[in-house]
Order: C-alpha cells, then structure tokens, then sequence
C-alpha cells in the first residue's frame, strides 16, 4: 500500500520536535550611550514606592540591563513595566515587549501562560489584544503543541489583527502578522509561501526604517523598528533552510555577523546570527563549521545570562547536537543532549520541543549505556504500543529504536526480530515514511536505526561472515531507499503548481490530510485517557486508598472501570480512523500511481527488481557507508550477488574527483592537459575494485544506481584491463552499455505499464537563448560573476560570487540575469541534431528570443519522441533564490516573469518523449548536483519521458552535436544507440581522431529505461 502526501505536509501524528524559527526582539544596540558602569549604578538605584516615580525609574532601567546584557534583569523590567504602564500613553507597548523578552531570553512556559489573561482584559485596546494573539499563535507554533490547537489560535489572532489594522493601520502590527502568518505556512506544509511571507515582512521592515530617514525618531523606537528587520530575517533564514535553499540562508547569516564584527550589532545579536549561520551549516553537511558557530553563539548567550529554557538557548544548543550528529561524535552528543535537558527545569514548553526518548535511547546506547538505553527504549515502546496499538508506525518505529539498542548488545536475534516491525513499517508500506517523516531532532532517529543495521552487515561481511539472504535484501531496501532522501522533499515542494491544474488529485489528497488529522486527534484523545487512567489506578492501588472503607473507595473504583472503558472504545475509533485513512490511500495510489511514485516511491526487494530486468540487463546498486561501500548485482536469470568494499565514502570521493579533473578537459588550463596515461591505471583500479569481482557475463547493459561520489563517476569510462602500449584502452563501455537510475526503485516504476506508442514527431528542441533582452551583449561586471570554464566551445556556468540578498535577478545582488554568457554554438548543435532526425529547424526549433520558458509551457510535448534544451544547466545555489535544479532560458518579455524552466515546471509538463536531452553542462554532476539531477530526473520521469541524456561536466560543442546526432539515430534500445555513438567517437570513427580521449564521449549519463 502507498501512503500519499500533500507537498510539504508535516506527516507525523505527535507534535513537532524542533523549532525553525524565532521571535522578533529589538535589537540591542548600545543603549542611549550608557557607559558599563552608568548601566550598573543606574539598576543599583532603589525602586521607589509611588507608581509614577517607579514606572520612570524601570523606564530608564530597561536600556541599562539591556546594555550590560542582564537578561534575567530585563524579564524582570519588562513584566513590571508591563503591568505599571496600563492606563498610560504608549504603556500598552511593553505587553507585547515582555512576553518577548521572556520567551527569548526567560521561560518559554511562563510568556505562553501569559497571553491567554491579557487576551481577556477587555481594556486593552485592539491593537495589544491582537499583537498578544499573535504572540500566543508564534509560541504555540514554535512550541511543540498540537496543531490544530495552534490552528484555532491563528484564527482568533488572524481576525483580531486584520479588526486592529482596520482601525489603525500601522507597519508593526502588519509585519508582525507576516511573521506569525509565514509560521502557520510552515506547520502546514507551504514552505513556498512561508518564505514568500517572509520576504514580505522584510521589505515592510526595511519600509519601516526609511521612514526614520531625516525624521527625528527617538533612539528606543529605532531600535525596535530594527529588530522587526532582524527578526524577519532571521526566521527567513530558517525557513530558507526548510527550502534546501541554504547558501541563500547562510549569505544572510553571514553579513549580519559582518554587520557584528564590525561592531553594529551588539553581543545579543551576534549570538543569534552565530546559531542561524549553524543552522544552514548544519543543513548544508558542514558540520565542523557549524558546530564552532554553534558553541560561539551558546557561550555568548551563557554570559547574557539568558535562562538555559530560553527559545536563544534552546536554538542554539540545538545546532550543537545536530552538528555533532552529524560528525557521528556520539558520545559529545550524548552529553551534550542530556546536560541540555537537564537545564530545562520544569518547563514544560521548553521540554516539549527537546525531549525524545527515542533520541535518548539512541545516544545512550552509541555511548555505550546500553542498560540505561535499553531501560528507555522499552519504556517507550510500551508506551506507544498502549496509544497505538502493536501495528501503527509510531510503535514501529520505537521497535525500530531497540532493535539497534539490542543490535549494539550483541543480541542480534533480538535485533532482527525489532528491525523487521519497523521494515513492516517502512519498507513494506510507504506510508509509514509518510507517518515518521519528521523534523528536528526525532528526525534523526529513522536515518540512525537504518545506518546501524547497514553498518552492522557491512562489518559481518568484511569479518567473512555469509550474510543470510534476508539480511542482505532488506540491507538492499534500506540503501535504495536512503538514495531517494535527499530529493523527496524537493519533489513534495514543487508539486503545488502540478496539483493546483488537477483538482481531482488535490481533492482526494485534501481528504487524506482531514483523516489523517482525524487520527491524529483520535490517538491524542487515547493518549489524555491512558494519562487519566495512569493516575487514577496509581491511587487506587496504593495502600492508603486500600486502608479506606469499602463505602470510600467504591466511587473511584468504578470510576477507574468506566474510564478504561471509555479508553477501550476511543482506541476502537482511532483504529477504526486509522483504517479510513489506509483505505483513502489505497484509492489515491490507485487513482493515481504516477504521483505515488513520485512522493512515496515503494522500496522493492530483490526479487521484485529481478523480476523488471531483461535478459542481458544487470542492476548495480553501490551505497557507499563511512568505512565501507555495499554493492549489489541483480540480474533476472541468477541470485541476486553481494559485496562489500572496504573503502567509505570520503576515500571514494577523493579519487572520483581526482579522476574527474583528470578527465574533464574544460577545467584544465589551455596547454596543460593532464596526459590520460596518468588516469588510465585509476580508471583500472576501481574497476577492478568495484565490479570485477561480479559474474557479469551475459551483460550487455549496466543499469548503475549510485549516489554520493559515485553519481559523479563516468562509469562507461572505467577500465577493464590493466593498460598497455600499443593496444587499444579497454573501456567498460566495450563490453556494456551503462545506464544510471536515481535509484533501483525507479526501474519498477518505469516498466510497471506496457511499452508506450513512438510519437509521430521527431523533435522539439530549446537553444541558443537570448538572456540579455537589451542589447544581447554580456556586460562587463558580468565575467566577475558568471564565465565560461575554457573555450568557447565549452558551456559552463560558475556559481556567482556569494550575493548580499537573495530572491530575485537584480543588479543590487551583484548579478543581472542578462550577464549570463550566451551560446551561440547551441543553436549549431540543435540544427545538426534536427538534421540528424528528419525534423524541421523552422518548425520544430524555438532559437534565440523564443526559446523561453512560457514557450515550453505553452507548447504541446506529447507528440514529440525528442525533446532537447541546449543550454545553461544550474544546479542549487548558482543564482540567487535558486533552491532547485533548473535550465536557464531566453529572458520574457515580461520582466517579472521567470526565464528558469525549474523541477515545478517539469511536473506540470505532459509529454512521451523516448528522449529529453539536457545538453547543458553539469546537469549529471555528483555530490549536491546529483542528488539534484536525481530530482530532476525523477520530475521528467512523472512528466512521461522514458530517459533524460545529461552531462557529467561541460560538453565541447561540436563533439556533442556528433554525439547526440547518432545517439538518437534508431537502435535496438537507448542505452545501445548511446554506446554506438560514444564507440564511435572513442575509436576514432568521428571527428577524424580528434574526440577519442573520453572527455569527449563519457560526459554523457543516461538515466531511465534503457530499452522499453
């Protein structure tokens, strides 16, 4: 069964562990030119009796402790001003300042508990009334409470602003409406619209402050008006970071702590700038420098004396543990997460955004307590099991959590018999990713119980252990699976656009987000019972209620029987809604496969991948650990084979980017060619290491599902034979034809229909884009930003220099759209490929101006066997406000519009193309631009092509025009027609000699069905 979700949707029936934004405090400049000393005489002063006197003395207080930093003393001010300045002109603005100040710096707990009283007091004016619903909106969201409750909350606070502004319009109140809004956007999957909203509230920040320009405002409200800028900021980096769009994220972060370096933001702020910057680090996997920004910003904030519940505190200890998870320093992030949960007191607030027993148990049993791990574990399986039920994911997972506990015991029996309730739960049915997909720490647990099982069997069979048959499949699955991770939220992102244009889906998805959020509430009614039924038994089984008279305890007695009957039949109703929410997704998977492929793939097995292969098709499998690389053979007519390499993924990345360079002629400087005698014997090596040891006799086609180094690997390139003078390279490409797949789980989905009808028209090509609708020339600042790697030949596009914003094309940003580097040659290559093919330059090629994005939308695909974009490819990160992979295509004629045909547009697209070749440069590239392309290629995939044709590294323009000419020539399959033209150009038959070095013909990856 598929489980389906609707883009971005928070899919785990608990509240969310892990915040992913924060408030806006004002920011804390130097506080009206107090010196240290004045700061500390003046709050040495005594509070005296009288109201006024007193109100005017905390007034002058309150920028004394925020200049020596006080926190403690700050919360302090703010509450009793809060309360001395009802009734008194501008006295309602330190309401909305306290409970600030408290939830960022104080208790979480005590500014929540705060809001609902003065929500009440009827002599507030609207205004304050709003801005503290909106707070209680923001802690709510931010605090790990259920989410409708939160839901009900916006509500009341969305009317209460939108009544204030009708009476007053005002900038504060409008931004801060933004930023709450831009969170209820995040907790309810529209990450888009949350950076959207965010981006808003910057501009009507930054609006905010030019009104202070020439006027003359006084030094606190300044301040103030400052932190609505760095608040929004801020949560716009987090929510950047949710995007996957953390160099945008990091580029804020890092001039803000320019901005403190220089000495414009005070230490207060500073702290803060350090854990956002950890934050995108960490969700960019540079885990060293994220963890020194992390610890940088907590000892900041310890000397500020801010509470160890405090939201700045929670953040930034939070970025210490996912660092040091991320740098597998178990035992630093055991004691680490403990030390951090031990400082939260009785916060509930605070504790129920840090605490999981699951992240617990796992730490403690890395860190070698495994009695206490264990002690933990089974405490929370029980506990779940009694909410759940022994079937439901979460009870599963908590499985999953003490089969590594027993794994790390030593008692492997145990271990598999726990591993296989979460495999039930996760590899057998992909609802359950749906239902344990989680964020901040709990979304660790998943990736750490899988890790253990892969690293336990790769330790088995380099000690020369013969793994059992099962072990080795469901080791299979997990990789598979772990390849697929890094893309799926990407591809849930951009499918707003896609199911906006069918309602049908929309509709029946808006139904399964309603029953699953009708058992969600369900099992939280099961949970509030057991809670009840928990206390009342304790006091009916302790002695004191046993001494009682029999009269006495008859009342509770059976009220302890009517409860548990009630707790009986609301689990019967929260299994029964669970079993609508199965039987709904059912139906959806069935009504539409393609989109349950695309969001939930399943995991197949062995068997079930054997049974897609062809006679002569093997499936290579390579999923590289730390310290070794697992790799799998399957074929339809032997055993599926297994091995393990002792190397990890750094070694290979190492030697996969040394043979990259030593390939890739465009990187090279003109005239310093690496000789390719000095590649050829690597080339060999890891041959020799990775697939001579597999039967593969029979095989003429490889299909190669890699990831991490390996997605960048040229496999066709590698060597069969040690090289020797006078004989010719024994390319692998001479005994397979090599085909890639984003993972192996793409094969089933590919051939799981019958063989699709050719289109009766051969081409529609894309090329030669104009990018500069004013005079189509380059302009100068341009070759600091965008250039080409080598020749002019040669289509490559550097990342821009680091912008100073993000989110447009804008001259202010240090780059202009129209700076991109034109390709004339493009237009060349797609005319030698429509004569390859038969087809019409006139009709079936949109050259130059017409070559845009609004123009492959608008045009009909599915009548076309190829469709081809010849130009700049961009990965993650090379543009600004680019967080997906995307072609770069003629500038519209109108400025807004967006030139980039992005991973959204692809999902809209309907098409049955055989063929999209992406000739642009390194839209095959490995590390981050391969689990990039994975994505894209998945999106072309749903869209209806059988194959995409990309490039491992820029392409040289009339080889490749030779190349893709022949390739596309009718063959027995794809991958063969591929293999015949690379044959072709290695052996010399093209280009009279000139292309045989495999720069030339091992650029070239195809992903997808090889034959059907």
């Amino acid at each position: 069964m598929l489980g389906l979700l609707a883009p971005g949707v928070r899919a785990q029936e608990e509240a969310p562990i892990g915040a992913a934004a924060e408030d806006a405090e004002p920011q804390d400049a130097v506080a009206g030119g107090l010196s240290v000393e004045e700061a500390r005489r003046l709050l040495a002063e005594p509070l005296p009796d009288a109201p006024d006197a007193r109100y005017a003395l905390l007034q002058r207080q309150w920028p004394a402790a925020r200049r020596i930093e006080d926190r403690a003393r700050q919360i302090e001010i703010a509450k009793s001003l809060m309360t001395l300045g009802r009734g008194r002109p501008d006295g309602e603005g330190w309401i909305r300042l306290y409970l600030i100040t408290e939830y960022t710096w104080g208790s979480s707990g005590a500014a929540l508990a705060a809001c609902e009283p003065l929500m009440a007091d009827r002599q507030l004016s609207a205004s304050a009334r709003a801005g503290v619903a909106l707070r209680q909106t923001y802690f709510l969201a931010n605090g790990g409470q259920d989410r409708n409750v939160m839901l009900r909350a916006w509500s009341r606070a969305d009317a209460l602003a939108a009544e204030a502004l009708r009476q007053q319009p005002g900038l504060p109140l409008t931004i801060d409406r933004l930023q709450v809004r831009s969170e209820v956007e995040r907790l309810t999957g529209d990450g888009a619209a949350a950076v959207a909203t965010l981006r808003q509230a910057v501009a009507r920040s930054r609006e905010l402050l030019r009104t202070a320009d020439g006027a003359r405002v006084p030094a606190d409200t300044l301040r103030a008006w400052q932190g609505w800028l760095d608040g929004s900021q801020g949560m716009l980096v987090y929510a950047l970071v949710a995007q996957g769009r953390t160099r945008e994220a990091a580029d804020i972060a890092q001039d803000n702590l320019a901005l403190w370096r220089a000495g414009q933001l005070e230490d207060g702020l500073g702290a803060r700038w350090h854990y956002r910057a950890a934050t995108a680090l960490n969700a960019s996997q540079q885990h060293e420098e994220a963890l020194a920004a992390a610890r940088q910003s907590e000892a900041m904030l310890a000397k500020a004396n801010a509470s160890a519940a405090s939201q700045t505190r929670w953040l930034a200890r939070q970025e210490i543990v996912r660092a040091l998870l991320g740098l597998k320093r178990w035992t630093e992030a055991d004691q680490a997460y403990r030390q951090f949960l031990d400082e939260l007191g009785a916060d509930g607030v605070a504790r129920s955004r840090a605490q999981d027993n699951r992240l617990s148990a796992l730490l403690a049993a890395k860190a070698g307590r495994l009695d206490e791990a264990l002690e933990t574990a089974e405490r929370t399986l029980r506990y779940r099991t009694r909410i759940y039920g022994q079937d439901h994911p979460q009870t599963r997972e908590s499985a999953g959590v003490r089969a590594v506990v027993r794994l790390l015991r030593g008692d492997t029996g145990g271990a598999m018999s726990d591993y296989e309730q979460l495999f039930a739960a996760t590899l057998d049915r992909s609802d359950g990713w749906v239902d344990l997909d989680a964020r901040g720490f709990r979304g660790f647990v998943l990736g750490l119980a899988f890790d253990e099982f892969l690293a336990q069997a790769a330790r088995r069979a380099v000690a020369g252990e013969v793994l059992p048959p099962a072990t080795v499949d469901r080791a299979l699955q997990i990789a598979d699976r772990r390849k697929l991770g890094s893309t799926q939220r990407a591809l849930a992102d951009s499918t707003a656009r896609m199911l906006a244009a069918t309602p049908e889906l929309r509709g029946l998805l808006d139904r399964e987000q309603t029953l699953r959020k009708a058992a969600s509430g369900q099992y939280s009614q099961v949970a509030a019972l057991i809670a009840d039924e928990d206390k009342l038994r304790k006091e009916v089984s302790s002695e004191a209620f046993k001494a009682l008279p029999k009269e006495q305890r008859k009342p509770r007695e059976d009220a302890l029987k009517a409860l548990r009957q009630q707790l009986q039949s609301q689990q019967g109703a929260a299994a029964a809604a669970r079993e609508a929410l199965a039987t709904q997704r059912q139906q959806l998977a069935a009504a539409y496969p393609a989109y349950a492929d695309l969001i939930t793939p399943a995991t197949p097995g062995a068997a079930a991948l054997s049974a897609r292969l062809r006679a002569g098709e093997g499936l290579l499998v390579v999923h590289a650990l730390d310290d070794q690389t697992l790799i799998w053979l399957l074929r339809a007519d032997a055993p599926a084979q297994f091995r393990v390499m002792p190397q990890g993924a750094a070694t290979l990345a190492r030697r996969v980017k040394t043979l990259r360079e030593r390939l890739d002629l465009s990187a090279m400087p003109a005239g310093r060619e690496t000789p390719l005698a000095q590649a050829l014997p690597e080339l060999h090596a890891l041959h020799r290491e990775l697939l001579a040891p597999l039967d593969r006799q029979g095989l003429h086609t490889l299909i190669v599902a890699g990831d991490g180094p390996l997605a960048g690997l040229p496999f066709a390139a590698l060597v069969t034979e040690a090289p020797a003078a006078g004989r010719p390279v024994a390319w692998l490409l001479r005994q397979h034809a090599v085909v890639q797949l984003p993972s192996g789980a793409s094969l089933q989905s590919l051939r799981r229909g019958s063989p699709t009808t050719p289109a009766p028209k051969a081409l529609l090509g894309f090329g030669d884009p104009v990018f500069d609708r004013g005079t189509g020339r380059t302009s100068a600042p341009a070759a600091a930003i965008l250039q080409t790697k080598s020749s002019a030949n040669a289509r490559h596009l550097l990342a821009p220099t680091p912008t100073r914003a993000a989110g447009s094309y804008d001259a202010q940003l240090g780059f202009r759209y129209a700076d991109i580097p034109p390709l004339p040659e493009t237009r060349a290559e797609l005319l030698a490929i429509a004569r390859a093919l038969g087809a019409d330059p006139v009709v079936d090629l949109r050259l130059g101006a017409a070559a845009t994005r609004s123009a492959v939308l608008a045009t009909p695909l599915a009548d076309r066997r190829v469709l081809a974009f010849a130009t700049h490819g961009l990965m993650p990160g090379e543009l600004p406000g680019i967080s997906k992979p995307a072609l770069a295509l003629a500038a519209e004629t109108e400025e807004s519009a967006s030139p980039l045909l992005e991973l959204d547009d692809v999902l809209t697209l309907r098409m049955t193309a055989q063929w999209v070749l992406l000739s642009a440069c390194n839209t095959a590239a490995g590390e981050q631009g391969g689990a990039a392309m994975s994505g894209l290629v998945r999106g072309f995939f749903f869209a209806g092509a059988r194959s995409v044709l990309a490039t491992h590294w820029a392409v040289e323009s009339a080889s490749a025009a030779a190349l893709t000419g022949a390739a596309l020539q009718p063959a027995d399959t794809r991958a063969g027609g591929l293999r015949r033209a690379q044959l072709q150009l290695a052996d010399g038959q093209e280009g009279q000699g000139r292309w045989t070095h495999p720069y030339y013909w091992a650029a070239y990856a195809l992903f997808g069905d090889p034959a059907q």
